[in-house]
């Protein structure tokens, strides 16, 4: 693909083709999700995706995901874009009743395999979150020992690219707890490496390829010592649609609609055939510029209901690496 991305044609067909017969209208649902991870709801919306299903979506861009798991409890929003470790430490730590309605995207063993191995090559992304360090830094690739002493933005503490940091830092032979982490958005990162402030950063795309195509190098992936392959051993579960089981209950026809919708969604993002309206809305929703859009590494959006089998992994990393003082024996309700 060249830097510019052209806009799909007025005319073009929806890619989420309407039913004979109207759905029968089942209101709105409210979703908040951060900046990188909400393109793929804001597609469906341009696509029809939902309103085949009977259902209105209204977004809400939230800084990190526990906002969005706060609004749930507030009544601010219906379903909040988080990860499954988030809502284990959510459901264990603050009676919070956290359910998985839908997935995201993950990361396929193949993908998972090859993050760990050199060579990583310049303004490519092997992953969609990585460890970047800005331009003319010092910190080599696979450089986890280096990071002992340095600040290191994340987006969320106790997180999984906290927890994968952790990890592969003890792997390397080093002390993750002598690195000074901070909180940053994704969109806030390149200025921060820019500026000297941080030495460090864990970016999601788009705003981890912007980085990299400004001279940034990427440095390793901690998703690839975190996660591990689906129950099927297809793709890891990444990032899930969550909501709590009094709002799910409450609204149950509404959520059966948006996960149906969701799963079409995710399969038609797979579609190579949708590509360029894809990265067209993650230009004009992120703001990055047209080449970022247009480099960034889509993500296997997975197009199967996820199963506990899928997640059950989480609690034992979290308890070795003493994210937790006990082993989390519950495992959060998945929505069917």
């Amino acid at each position: 693909l060249s830097s510019a991305i052209a806009a799909p044609s007025q005319a073009a067909e929806l890619a989420c083709a309407s039913t004979k017969t109207a759905a029968k209208p089942l209101g709105t649902l409210k979703v908040a999700g951060q900046l990188t991870q909400l393109p793929s709801v804001k597609w469906g919306i341009e696509q029809g995706c939902f309103k085949k299903y009977g259902l209105e979506i209204e977004t809400t861009v939230v800084a990190t995901t526990q906002i969005g798991a706060a609004g749930l409890v507030g009544g601010s929003y219906d379903v909040s874009i988080t990860t499954p470790l988030n809502l284990f430490l959510a459901n264990a730590n603050e009676n919070f009743s956290g359910v998985i309605v839908a997935p995201r995207h993950g990361y396929t063993p193949q993908e998972l395999t090859r993050a760990k191995i050199q060579p990583f090559f310049p303004n490519e992304l092997l992953l969609q979150t990585a460890l970047i360090v800005g331009k003319g830094s010092s910190i080599p690739v696979d450089g986890w020992k280096d990071l002992e002493g340095k600040k290191v933005a994340i987006q969320s503490f106790l997180s999984s690219d906290h927890a994968g940091t952790s990890i592969a830092m003890t792997k390397f032979g080093a002390d993750y707890r002598r690195v000074e982490f901070l909180t940053l958005t994704s969109q806030q990162m390149g200025d921060a490496l820019a500026r000297g402030n941080i030495d460090a950063a864990i970016v999601n795309d788009p705003f981890a390829t912007q980085i990299v195509l400004g001279g940034g190098k990427v440095i390793g992936y901690p998703n690839a010592y975190f996660a591990e392959p689906g129950s099927k051993n297809d793709a890891s579960v990444a990032v899930v649609y969550a909501s709590l089981s009094s709002i799910t209950t409450a609204k149950r026809k509404a959520f059966k609609a948006f996960q149906s919708a969701t799963l079409e969604i995710n399969k038609l993002l797979n579609n190579p055939a949708n590509e360029v309206s894809y990265r067209k809305t993650i230009q004009d929703f992120t703001g990055v510029t047209a080449a970022a859009a247009a480099k960034v590494r889509l993500p296997y959006m997975i197009e199967r209901n996820i199963v506990a089998d899928d997640v059950s992994y989480i609690p034992k990393k979290l308890f070795k690496i003493g994210f937790t003082k006990k082993k989390i024996t519950a495992i959060p309700a998945i929505f069917r």
